[in-house]
């Protein structure tokens, strides 16, 4: 991908990808306390203080790019599909940041 070929749908894409994210980590924290059979204040608690619990939380919310990306591919809308890609590397940084240097 050209960055001088950015257009309006590459950015509609990474901010579909960037809100689907921020979505997915609470329900992601949820689901994930009451399989584990930990009270989810407790869990949240231990989200916002663990830096490997960030990583390994965020990694899974990223799975939900995965529906919009599959969608946007047979609809064949190209830009936006780059978008979710796109916003999915940006996930891939906060994890390494979170899991080898914060």
């Amino acid at each position: 991908m050209n960055l001088r070929n950015w257009s309006k749908q590459h950015s509609i894409g990474l901010l579909i990808g960037i809100l689907t994210t921020a979505v997915a980590i609470p329900l992601t924290i949820v689901i994930y306390a009451l399989l584990n059979k930990y009270e989810i204040e407790n869990y949240f608690y231990r989200f916002s203080l663990n830096r490997v619990e960030k990583s390994k939380i965020i990694s899974l919310a990223s799975i939900a790019n995965l529906l919009w990306f599959h969608t946007f591919l047979r609809q064949e809308k190209w830009p936006l599909a780059m978008g979710i890609i796109l916003s999915t590397v940006l996930n891939l940084f906060a994890i390494l940041y979170f899991k080898f240097l914060a």
